[in-house]
């Protein structure tokens, strides 16, 4: 079966990894666990599990976005609240500010216009927005965030409820994507062709049965030789990978 409680990767294509790199790393404290060709992937101090990848696509062959992005945010969850005050304490790039129960959470735009919410909460409606200045003391020694999870990508399309249909027949119950209305040019545009959520990779058991997924697919879809992964496309243009 699709493994639902391993966290879904969010695969982001970039113009400038350098500049996306040193955010992530500096300002959201994540780790960068593997370097390779134009691929970073990042984690954080708890192991080798690869939680988010950004890709670099240069100008000769892909594009800024006209008008709205597919990638609405990215929401992230830290167990150790005091570890996002540390963040802000050392100077996270915060665009705006939260109180919870549990500590502090903040929204940070990356250098090419991507918005991430790390948060320590239960829920996201336990977060209220709140103004500087704050009294912020980070942890001695800190050197960014000992782990976290991508919890939920949030995704923009002009067919929210087309969306939702298509992951509800191959991930019922799921609660990692969630769909947001919006109207935009490049929102239902080929993930190469622009710089924003490029691919997902779903992570499945070594048994799993590929015929299961196969018959939920409407669309077409590409299968190695070998059977170790799955590739096809949702209705917004963004690549799904099924990999074992």
């Amino acid at each position: 079966m699709l493994r639902i409680n391993e966290a879904i990767v969010p695969v982001i294509r970039i113009n400038n990894r350098k500049n996306n790199q040193l955010f992530l790393e500096t300002g959201l404290g994540m780790k960068t666990i593997v370097e390779e060709g134009p691929f970073a992937e990042f984690g954080d101090q708890t192991g080798p599990s690869t939680k988010l990848v950004l890709m670099e696509s240069p100008s000769t062959r892909t594009r800024a976005v006209v008008g709205s992005k597919k990638l609405h945010k990215i929401v992230i969850k830290v167990p150790k609240a005091s570890e996002i005050e540390s963040l802000l304490a050392l100077g996270a790039p915060a665009s705006q500010l939260y109180q919870g129960k549990n500590g502090y959470g903040f929204e940070a735009i990356s250098p090419e216009g991507d918005t991430f919410l790390l948060h320590a909460e239960e829920s996201l409606d336990e977060l209220t927005t709140i103004l500087p200045p704050l009294s912020l003391q980070a942890e001695p020694g800190f050197s960014g965030l000992t782990s976290f999870e991508v919890e939920s990508v949030w995704i923009q399309t002009p067919q929210p409820s087309l969306s939702q249909a298509f992951y509800d027949a191959i991930l019922p119950r799921q609660s990692f994507l969630h769909f947001v209305e919006a109207a935009g040019v490049d929102l239902l545009t080929a993930a190469e062709e622009v710089w924003d959520l490029d691919s997902l990779r779903f992570p499945v058991e070594q048994d799993f049965d590929w015929a299961e997924l196969e018959s939920q697919l409407e669309g077409p879809f590409f299968k190695d030789r070998k059977a170790r992964f799955i590739q096809t496309v949702d209705p917004s243009g963004i690549e799904l990978w099924f990999e074992k």
